[in-house]
């Protein structure tokens, strides 16, 4: 008969490591997420020439995007339930950003290229925070996945 204390341990165990994982992703972004959010603006000028909005469609975006940006970072430190509860809060970011004239199709290009620019800092900074890089990678992907459900191809 297995040992339940023991399996109990473990499970807080793992627990503690993804938390601290998730803290780490944070203290890593969150000093960095306007500079990414930034970088992506360029982009979004593109996408708006494209879509048809032009410069003041781009500075929707910044704007919808950056006050989404501290509950995003907010999901990302969280534990599942939290994390999922605040990331069904931040849709109304989506709501937003499609009334300002985007499009699904729009924003997943967009939204990649910030989590594809988060993780090029998480890769640098790992190693700092204590962790192997593919650890935090990893977890940023599995954020990123959980993201994209919830918030980009839900709403």
């Amino acid at each position: 008969m297995p040992d339940r204390g023991a399996l109990g341990e473990a499970r807080d165990l793992a627990y503690d490591r993804a938390s601290a994982r998730r803290q780490a992703l944070g203290r890593i972004l969150r000093p960095r997420a306007d500079a990414i959010q930034d970088s992506t603006l360029g982009q979004a000028y593109r996408a708006t020439n494209f879509l048809g909005l032009g410069a003041v469609g781009a500075k929707r975006w910044a704007s919808i995007s950056s006050r989404g940006l501290p509950k995003f970072l907010d999901a990302l430190e969280a534990d599942d339930a939290e994390r999922i509860r605040l990331l069904d809060q931040a849709g109304t970011f989506i709501t937003d950003l499609r009334a300002a004239g985007f499009k699904r199709f729009a924003m997943k290009p967009l939204t990649s290229l910030g989590f594809r620019l988060a993780l090029r800092e998480v890769t640098a900074h790992a190693e700092a925070e204590g962790f192997d890089p593919e650890e935090l990678e990893d977890e940023l992907r599995l954020f990123q996945r959980i993201f994209e459900a919830r918030i980009i191809y839900r709403s």
